[in-house]
């Protein structure tokens, strides 16, 4: 939990499945991380603490208890693509890393109000140009696998989307869950998947001037 204003100052380390802090530290490690290539001073650290708030807030885990948003329990025993563990470990919390302005920084899905605008007069022609997804990216159906701590066997999590279902049909996704040992974490991620292939439909386009450029980020 948190509370106050954070200085940006660690304290001792501690266990934790915090996937926001378990991130930082496989960047900064130099034992088993990239602490030989990435220096504290290149990661936005209050980026990675916003991630970490948002994935610790206590939610209904489905099952009448609660649970943190986000977990993340894995054993990372062999070699990775550094790319492709990164952005595995940003899954879990729903964040996309990018690089700006001299740091490493985390976007998170999660619920903010709007930063900028968009009009003709702050946008360059032809304009906007507006484009949907193709049905069969509206997935109706999501069936999650994730790590059963009570079997240690892969489960899997069904999730449906009645009312798209009733109006696409059965169009199946499958996801694995990475560290993800939680059928509650499942389910939701399921959900997120179902929901937003569902009322993210169109995309819009257009070449923005340069004082929005300066602003906006992913």
């Amino acid at each position: 939990t948190y509370s106050g204003t954070w200085t940006g100052t660690f304290g001792a380390a501690q266990w934790t499945t915090c996937p926001a802090w378990i991130l930082y530290d496989l960047l900064t490690n130099k034992r088993y991380g990239f602490g030989d290539h990435v220096a504290e001073a290149q990661l936005d650290k209050f980026a990675f603490y916003s991630a970490s708030q948002y994935a610790n807030e206590e939610v209904d885990d489905g099952f009448g208890g609660k649970e943190a948003r986000f977990s993340c329990n894995a054993l990372i025993q062999n070699q990775y693509e550094a790319y492709k563990l990164v952005n595995d470990l940003c899954s879990v919390m729903r964040t996309q890393p990018y690089w700006s302005t001299g740091t490493l920084t985390l976007t998170q899905d999660k619920p903010t109000d709007a930063t900028y605008l968009f009009n003709r007069s702050n946008v360059l022609e032809p304009g906007f140009s507006y484009a949907g997804s193709d049905l069969k990216t509206r997935h109706t159906v999501a069936v999650v696998s994730y790590l059963d701590l009570e079997t240690r066997e892969q489960n899997y999590e069904l999730i449906e989307d009645r009312d798209a279902i009733e109006k696409y049909g059965w169009v199946v996704t499958q996801v694995k869950a990475f560290a993800c040992t939680s059928r509650g974490q499942a389910y939701r991620l399921g959900k997120w998947i179902l929901y937003a292939e569902q009322v993210e439909t169109d995309v819009v386009s257009f070449t923005a001037s340069i004082d929005a450029g300066v602003l906006v980020r992913p």
